[in-house]
């Protein structure tokens, strides 16, 4: 997916694929968690920030099914939405719903819409 998206040039950069043990929230391969995760760079996001964390732009998390994808997005915008101190996320998932990509609510909205774009044409 990560290598989808960087061809579909939406701006991300510093693409890496995480393991579980540069996996940041521990979810990687564990009971209700993703089975594969990457992240990037995207323009406007903060690359100060974690190595592997949303706030440097993007975040590709990979589900067994898409409840389970569902479950962790609706986990995340709802933390969002009852603590607006951590920020903001734009969630897209992909055709089949198991891949639910993560956009840091720092990104240009046009910027976040061709992510999108090329996320539903995956």
């Amino acid at each position: 997916m990560l290598a989808k998206l960087t061809v579909a040039k939406v701006g991300l950069t510093r693409g890496a694929v995480q393991d579980e043990d540069t996996d940041p929230n521990n979810l990687l391969g564990r009971p209700n968690g993703y089975t594969s995760r990457a992240s990037a760079d995207l323009p406007g996001g903060d690359t100060t920030s974690d190595k592997y964390g949303i706030d440097r732009g993007l975040v590709i998390e990979v589900f067994p099914s898409a409840a389970d994808a569902d479950r962790r997005s609706t986990y995340i915008q709802g933390l969002l939405k009852n603590a607006p101190v951590l920020g903001t996320e734009y969630h897209y998932r992909t055709g089949d719903g198991t891949v639910l990509v993560r956009v840091t609510g720092r990104v240009k909205p046009t910027a976040a819409k061709k992510i999108e774009q090329a996320v539903t044409q995956l």
